[in-house]
């Protein structure tokens, strides 16, 4: 534990107008989660701040309540080896192989990940509905990056 050193002018907290000081007072209480804070010196100076009624942070709070259905069981679509993704072929135009919501089949192809010329395909782990995707075409992925998110289908 350390001591604190009582001698006068030690640790002095200073001008008790100063609005910078207040301010700085004001905002470690309201962290702390009390609502009073009363400083008096031994020289007769004194400062009360005092923050206004609303909810307590500290306060318990009630817990909201959670239904009884599982969470689904989600899994990441991860990228084989580092490049550049394309959610699509590039010289089909056609529409992205996998969009939010839809259905996808295990071993589906979800996109390619671009390496020079090269082109490596992503694939679907399991049949799953997909829930996110987390890269746009044409962003730079590393290995083992999430593509996309999916949600077992109940």
């Amino acid at each position: 534990m350390l001591k604190r050193d009582r001698a006068p002018g030690a640790g002095a907290i200073g001008d008790f107008s100063d609005p910078a000081l207040i301010s700085t007072l004001s905002e470690w209480l309201e962290a702390s989660g009390a609502r009073e804070l009363e400083i008096a010196t031994a020289d007769g100076r004194a400062l009360k701040i005092v923050l206004g009624a609303g909810p307590n942070p500290a306060a318990p709070r009630e817990k909201p309540v959670v239904p009884a259905v599982p969470p689904a069981e989600r899994h990441a679509v991860k990228a084989p080896v580092a490049g550049r993704f394309r959610d699509r072929h590039p010289s089909a135009e056609v529409v992205p192989l996998a969009g939010k919501g839809g259905r996808l089949e295990a071993g589906a192809l979800v996109g390619f990940v671009e390496i020079g010329p090269v082109l490596l395909p992503v694939r679907a782990n399991e049949t799953a509905i997909v829930a996110e995707i987390h890269v746009r075409a044409g962003d730079l992925v590393g290995y083992g990056d999430a593509i996309l998110t999916t949600e077992a289908k109940r």
